[in-house]
């Protein structure tokens, strides 16, 4: 069996990013998020004494949904009439049914019967679980801005702008009072001394301000937004250039990060081969 090309599909759902460092190397930090896993709940009677040995024990019917919820899981929930009062801490004993659990509390004080909202998970890392060190992704959608002193409304977006002094260019995505959003095409990033030109309609300006690590968009493999991670924790990895973690991307004079902008995708390796 020949190979004839190995070839790279980004998936089609996107995962958030928090920050990208200016360092070397550079690291992505991912959001932590709590899940919502019942928007309603009943707490009944509850007995015992809030001890280890003897914790506050109460069933919580009437919920919207126990999916993915598991014996030994902390949960917390918004008060209603019903409280699961302060200090200690609340975990699920048991799920009973799908509209019901069992929870236990030790420490503070004595939950409260009635009703109470969101039951909610702990927070966890929105990194995909079978995202490991090697493994590519590719930059989607990062929000780079301009900013100008003056209205912005003679670009458009589709055009192609360029800085012929810096040698960057990139593609207009939004135009707004007095900026626009850009994907960036070049390794060169614009700056805040040069005119930047619109290939379409010929507007020319000089940005105020220029924000986004629009770099990402080709500081990747063969100078492209395709990277390669190592993982550090839950919630960070570094970006390398190569599969095999040897030329790391140094950020350190990038743009700043803009915060939540930008997203990543994770990626398929296929193998095409021929009998």
């Amino acid at each position: 069996m020949t190979t004839l090309r190995t070839d790279l599909i980004p998936n089609l759902f996107s995962n958030g990013i928090v920050t990208v460092s200016k360092a070397s190397t550079a690291v992505v930090s991912v959001p932590v998020v709590a899940r919502v896993a019942s928007t309603t709940g009943t707490i009944g009677t509850v007995t015992g004494s809030g001890t280890t040995s003897a914790p506050w024990t109460a069933a919580i019917t009437l919920m919207s949904s126990t999916v993915g919820m598991q014996s030994g899981d902390v949960i917390t929930a918004t008060a209603g009439t019903g409280t699961f009062a302060a200090g200690g801490e609340v975990s699920v004993k048991a799920v009973t049914g799908n509209q019901s659990i069992t929870i236990n509390k030790i420490g503070g004080t004595i939950p409260t019967a009635g009703t109470v909202t969101n039951i909610t998970e702990p927070a966890v890392t929105t990194k995909p679980p079978f995202l490991v060190t090697g493994d590519p992704i590719q930059f989607t959608n990062p929000d780079n801005r301009m900013t100008f002193t003056s209205s912005s409304a003679e670009f458009q977006a589709g055009e192609t702008i360029s800085q012929p002094v810096s040698g960057a260019t990139g593609v207009v995505t939004q135009v707004f009072p007095t900026s626009l959003a850009y994907t960036a095409t070049s390794v060169a990033a614009f700056n805040t001394s040069n005119i930047v030109t619109g290939a379409t309609t010929g507007a020319t300006t000089t940005p105020t301000g220029v924000t986004g690590m629009q770099q990402l968009m080709t500081a990747g493999a063969n100078n492209t937004n395709l990277f390669y991670v190592n993982i550090l924790t839950p919630t960070t990895f570094e970006l390398y250039r190569d599969a095999a973690l040897t030329t790391s991307v140094i950020s350190t004079n990038f743009t700043t990060y803009t915060t939540n902008a930008g997203q990543y995708t994770t990626t398929d390796t296929v193998v095409i081969t021929e009998a």
